[in-house]
Formats: C-alpha cells, structure tokens, sequence
C-alpha cells in the first residue's frame, strides 16, 4: 500500500540518517520493496513509466527519493523532470513534480539553480489546470546543495507530514494527478522554449506551412516518440534495417559505415496523439523503419498517410521514370 511504504520511509528515516548505511534495512527497502510497490501504483497510469528508488550511495543521502520517470523524458534522476517523492529529516515530504539537477549544474555551474528557477516557473505556467490539485509552489528540503537544488526545481505538488498522513484514496489520487500533469507537461513541451516562438525551419520545412499550437504540440510529441533511443532500438530489432518503404539498405551503399542504420517512424497519425490520454506503444504496430528520404516525405504535409501510400508512390515514381 502505498500509505504504508510512505509512512515506513518518513517515519523512519530521521533516525536512520545518523546510522551505517551498509546493508540498511531502510536502504534497502526503498531501493527494492518500496520501488516495486510504487511502479506498481503507477503502472495504474501507465504502463510505459518505471520508479526508481535511492537513500543514497555509500552514506544516506540528505534527501532519499522515489522516482517515476517516462522514457520519452528520461530514464534518470539526474536529467530531465519527473514525478519524485522527496523525504527530509523533518518528517515532512513532498510529491513533486520535479527536475535533474546534476545534468543542469554540469552545463551551468554557478547559473544553475537560476536555470532550474526559470525552468521550474515555465512548467508550472504550463500546468494551469494543476494548481488546485497539486498546490504547493515552494517546498523546503534542508540545508545542501542538492536539497537547494531540488528546491529551486520543483513545478507543483503536495506536502505531507509523517503525523498527519492521509489515508490511501487520498495518496493515490494525488499520485495520478502528478502523473497527469507530467503527461501533459511533456505533451506541452517541458521547460522547452515556447513552441510558438522557437525555432520551426525543420518543421516548416517537413510540413510545409503553419501550424497551430495544437499541431506544433502532436508534432513535438511525435519527434519526442521516434527519438526515443529505447524505441528506436526495438524498431530495428523488429523489423529489421531495410527501408520499409523503397527497400534502400545503408550497408549495400556505404558499406561498414552504414551497416544497422535506420531511421524509425512512428507510423500512429499526428491527430491519434491527443493530451490526456496516455500514449502505450506497441513497437510492432506503431514503428516502421524508413531511410532518411522516405522518412522526411512521410513528415511533409500532404505526404502519404501510411506505408502502402509511400510504397504506391514510389512505385508511381518509378513507373513515371521508366515510361
């Protein structure tokens, strides 16, 4: 239950951050029994995001975690934004909507809480609908670096109290909130710059005209889906490195160089890829394997809507050639 596993980590860390963290019980518990039990409850959501659980690495850490994370962001706490619970010693905790810390202090460095400020206020503005349900803007972790860190980064979420915890119905729908808002955080573009100010030429270029906000979101969301490494690894595995649409195979024309390479495309239209509703691939079904040309006339506005009207075009192309 996940009342249960929350009480056991808030009540009893306060105490275990002054003890041997080798082979500790606690340690263990979130890393292991604690994890299996929240993927369970998230798995609920969706069944693409996995949960990680962390008290820290050779010592307890100052703030132990639970992680929930889709793929299509990120598989680490140290990147990205994610859903995490953040215990402190105060006996206080928070659900948080929240951001990688170590990847942005490595780029920024001294700028890096501002980055995550700006990063942290962008989101939050994204995710109007979210503030009554996950109300609180500002959590307070402690003294440190990554407890200031996580400050800084956190969107939205809710605060609990060892002593005052809420019963199960509550904790989970609190949960699926925070997971809704992450779905729809990442449909909206994260802490990307505003998608109707950034740069369009590749997607001008692809479909060939305006987009609307609506359109611009399923189209990130669609590049976000084809660019994931873990899905396009499975494509391949799938269905093989020969263009599905006009056979072209990168090893016969390059050799060594271009033996296993192909592009992936998810072949679900735009308009499937809707907010709110979570996105369960099946590799088989929803990715085909294209080379570069065929991939980027499937993208053109206007272009074919699926494999057989590519592969009728091109049969259509070439019939027009050999006349």
């Amino acid at each position: 239950m996940l009342h249960e596993i929350l009480k056991k980590i808030g009540t009893e860390y306060p105490a275990a951050r002054n003890q041997s963290y080798t082979d500790h019980p606690l340690a263990n518990f979130i890393r292991r029994d604690a994890s299996e039990e929240l993927r369970v409850v998230a798995a609920q959501h969706s069944s693409r995001l996995s949960v990680k659980g962390s008290a820290g690495s050779g010592n307890f850490a100052a703030v132990p975690w639970l992680g929930i994370f889709d793929d299509l962001v990120t598989e680490s706490a140290t990147r990205g934004y994610y859903v995490v619970y953040l215990f402190s010693e105060s006996g206080r905790f928070f659900l948080s909507l929240n951001q990688g810390t170590t990847a942005v202090r490595q780029e920024f460095r001294r700028s890096a809480r501002v980055i995550l400020k700006d990063r942290a206020t962008l989101m939050r503005a994204r995710l109007p609908e979210y503030w009554e349900a996950l109300p609180i803007n500002v959590i307070e972790l402690g003294a440190g670096q990554l407890p200031g860190d996580y400050e800084v980064g956190h969107v939205i979420g809710c605060e609990y109290h060892v002593n005052k915890l809420p019963g199960e119905n509550v904790l989970r729908a609190d949960l699926q909130a925070a997971l809704a808002a992450y779905e729809s955080l990442i449909f909206r573009g994260g802490p990307e710059a505003s998608l109707e100010t950034s740069s369009h030429d590749e997607v001008q270029t692809l479909l060939s005209g305006p987009m609307s906000l609506i359109e611009m979101r399923r189209y990130r969301m669609h590049q976000r889906i084809e660019r994931n490494p873990k899905a396009a690894q499975m494509a391949k595995f799938v269905h093989g490195t020969t263009c599905q649409g006009c056979g072209f195979d990168f090893s016969e024309r390059y050799g060594e160089l271009g033996e296993g390479y192909i592009e992936a495309h998810h072949v679900r239209p735009l308009a499937s890829l809707e907010e709110g509703i979570a996105i369960e691939l099946d590799v088989e079904r929803d990715f085909a394997v294209l080379c570069s040309n065929c991939h980027r006339m499937m993208h053109r506005r206007g272009g074919p809507k699926d494999l057989s009207a590519l592969r009728a075009l091109i049969r259509q192309s070439r019939d027009t050639d050999s006349d």
